[in-house]
């Protein structure tokens, strides 16, 4: 995890997974570990930038042009009743987070963040091996980012504090499948700690 082969990815730290007021918020499920999650994703970001380790935050956007039938078809959409970071709205805005102009940002459209994106492409010019993964869910889009980084062969490592889930159940059985399948799993502190003490 040094500075030097390492890249932060922030995945869907959005209004409408995270805020109170957001499609996640109004249809009842428990958002309480969400916005903790944030307080230590922010420290590790700015740790990420003084490290010069690139900061690449995912956003989901949906909207006609990229909602296929089975991907509207979802029970979480249909629950919801509406959109979920409908193209352009509020609900699609950052939470608490913001690119600088010293990151690079990556529209997605499906769970993984390397479906139909630019991130691979990205991430070979960077020349970055190891990829830490922090977000929401840690369950679904986390989840789906870690394993497709796995799958390209790049090194995925989740932060399991900078991610959270709904419940406590769904958080946990995202981090024993990367720890027993698909990467490694640590905290902020300990990566704080190593880039720290890494050269740049």
């Amino acid at each position: 995890m040094t500075p030097r082969e390492s890249v932060l990815i922030v995945v869907d730290v959005q209004n409408d997974f995270v805020h109170d007021d957001g499609v996640f918020g109004k249809t009842g499920l428990d958002l309480t570990a969400l916005p903790a999650s944030v307080d230590n994703l922010l420290s590790l970001i700015d740790a990420a930038r003084a490290a010069r380790v690139p900061v690449i935050f995912i956003k989901t956007h949906h909207d006609a042009w990229n909602n296929s039938p089975a991907f509207v078809d979802r029970f979480v959409r249909k629950s919801a009743g509406t959109e979920i970071c409908a193209t352009g709205t509020w609900g699609a805005d950052y939470y608490r987070v913001r690119p600088t102009a010293s990151d690079h940002e990556v529209v997605k459209h499906r769970y993984s963040a390397f479906v139909g994106t630019s991130l691979e492409v990205v991430l070979r010019s960077l020349g970055r091996t190891t990829v830490l993964v922090t977000g929401v869910t840690t369950n679904v889009c986390v989840e789906s980012t870690v394993r497709d980084a796995c799958m390209r062969d790049y090194r995925a490592v989740l932060v399991t504090d900078c991610t959270a889930a709904p419940s406590k159940e769904e958080h946990e059985s995202a981090i024993h499948n990367v720890r027993t399948y698909f990467g490694s799993v640590t905290d902020s502190a300990t990566v704080m700690t190593a880039w720290s003490r890494s050269p740049q």
